[in-house]
């Protein structure tokens, strides 16, 4: 049976936890990009695992993932007057989207698409 939760200590679990999230996604994608650099360079698998909670084989899938996300990265912000690459091309934004969506207005980029300077 779950006890009943006033709202204000609901809220204050809720701000808890939502710290607890935000800063292990954070520390797990510094895990994460470690693991990989190790890997690339030159530390073997075997090590790897014996200083993470992963076994080989995950220490392997991470790397690769991360490896995988670096060459794919295009490492600019999703606007395309801030890309220098032609539209369509391959490979991700910084916040991962590739394309603004269809029917939804883009927001004002730079000053330098706005002749007006306004």
């Amino acid at each position: 049976m779950t006890p009943n939760i006033t709202p204000s200590d609901a809220s204050a679990h809720i701000r808890k936890l939502d710290r607890a999230t935000a800063a292990y996604e954070k520390t797990r994608r510094a895990l994460d990009d470690a693991i990989a650099d190790a890997r690339s360079g030159g530390l073997p698998l075997t090590t790897i695992s014996e200083h993470t909670p992963y076994s080989r084989e995950w220490a392997r899938k991470i790397a690769n993932r991360v490896d995988e996300e670096r060459r794919n990265a295009c490492g600019e912000p999703n606007y395309s007057d801030r890309c220098e690459l032609g539209a369509g091309h391959e490979g991700r934004h910084e916040d991962g989207i590739m394309s603004w969506p269809q029917g939804v207005e883009r927001p004002v980029g730079p000053a330098k698409n706005n002749p007006s300077g306004a």
